[in-house]
């Protein structure tokens, strides 16, 4: 059985997380537009802002992937676990995440995101 090399691995993490994280997002965005909110604007700018960002990041994972010759597929998920089906090098491989465990790391991603990854020292 042939295994992913560690950057195959961090790609297909990181493309997990970040249509993950773009899927959130999206919802977010569409859910300010309808909030009775006051001044709408600037959450609806920083929510465009960062999936600006985060496609831009995308773009650059899936075209790493495509040379690599990774592709990624969500087969199922319930309360507890998503499986993906990872096809590479004429391999496949399914891979189970722990969904409070996405849940976790989608939501460091996005808090990354939104402060361009600069960290706040105490």
């Amino acid at each position: 059985m042939a295994k992913l090399t560690v950057e195959e691995e961090q790609l297909v993490e990181s493309y997990i997380l970040l249509e993950m994280a773009r899927k959130v997002l999206e919802r977010d965005l569409a859910h300010i537009n309808q909030a009775p909110l006051k001044l709408k604007e600037p959450y609806i700018h920083l929510l465009e802002m960062t999936l600006h960002r985060l496609s831009r990041k995308l773009y650059v994972t899936k075209f790493t992937m495509k040379q690599l010759g990774l592709k990624i597929q969500l087969n199922a998920y319930d309360k507890t676990f998503s499986e993906y089906t990872i096809f590479f090098r004429g391999y496949i491989l399914t891979a189970k995440y722990l969904n409070t465990h996405l849940r976790n790391q989608v939501s460091k991603q996005i808090e990354d995101l939104f402060t361009y990854g600069k960290k706040e020292i105490h």
